[in-house]
């Protein structure tokens, strides 16, 4: 009979695997990013397959306004967390719960010295810069987020505090409220695939292409250059290699215990 002990090993092993596994895909598609060359966006409607496309992101049917900051973007995701604690036989941990979440934004453009392309964001993998304010337990916070808080009721204020006579006890709990926006103007990194549409341009200098993720593995949008792409998509590639191998010396250990 095959003993618990390897059979242990075995399944830690192969779940090690699977993660390096993961990370190498993660690193293969990096290294593409990094060697691709984005084309200029008059030449989309004579490709068939993935396209890389970079250009400066512009409004397409208007802008969306960000729940939190009030900012006009194109696409955002936000969501709102909150600092919790929870109690065990082995102590307290400290976590953040999300509260609530959401995407707003729609339809944009891309646009390089050569045309502009309709680009579809829903269902993409997005690489935006973090926009975060952090409230502390009990203090007030800036008026567009008192806003924000008193018009969603999944979110509750906590800035209340308790007075004990010789102090005053802040009873609420720290919360964050984070942001991920492309916004217009700012430089933008397409990988995902073209699909001639004839309503996706209407004026000149418009290309009758709309990029999107239907047909292509994986769809991803950043606010960043090729370059800061493929790294960004490395650095997740290169801890799961080391978090596998960490994996799959454990279940080494246990095959041969």
């Amino acid at each position: 009979m095959v003993s618990i002990a390897l059979l242990g090993g075995t399944i830690v092993a192969l779940v090690g695997l699977a993660i390096v596994a993961l990370g190498l895909r993660e690193l293969s598609f990096a290294w593409r990013v990094y060697r691709g060359d984005p084309l200029a966006v008059f030449e989309l409607p004579n490709e068939t397959g993935p396209v890389e496309v970079m250009g400066t992101a512009e409004p397409g049917e208007g802008t969306a306004q960000a729940p939190i900051s009030g900012v006009e973007t194109l696409v955002c995701e936000w969501a709102v967390q909150e600092r919790r604690t929870s109690g065990g036989t082995h102590g307290s941990r400290t976590y953040w719960k999300t509260l609530d979440q959401g995407l707003v934004g729609g339809p944009f453009r891309l646009a390089d010295d050569t045309a502009s392309c309709r680009v579809e964001p829903a269902g993409s993998v997005r690489e935006f810069e973090e926009h975060t304010v952090t409230v502390p337990a009990g203090t007030t916070p800036p008026e567009r987020i008192r806003q924000f808080v008193a018009e969603n009721p999944n979110v509750s204020p906590q800035d209340e505090t308790l007075d004990i006579g010789v102090a005053e006890l802040h009873i609420g709990n720290e919360q964050r409220f984070v942001e991920r926006r492309l916004d217009p103007g700012e430089d933008c990194y397409v990988y995902g695939r073209a699909h001639a549409d004839p309503t996706a341009g209407a004026r000149g200098g418009e290309v009758n292409v709309r990029v999107d993720g239907r047909g292509v593995r994986r769809f991803l949008l950043a606010d960043r250059r090729e370059r800061g792409v493929a790294w960004a998509v490395a650095k997740i590639g290169l801890a799961a290699v080391a978090l596998g191998l960490g994996v799959l010396a454990l279940g080494a250990v246990g095959l041969v215990a």
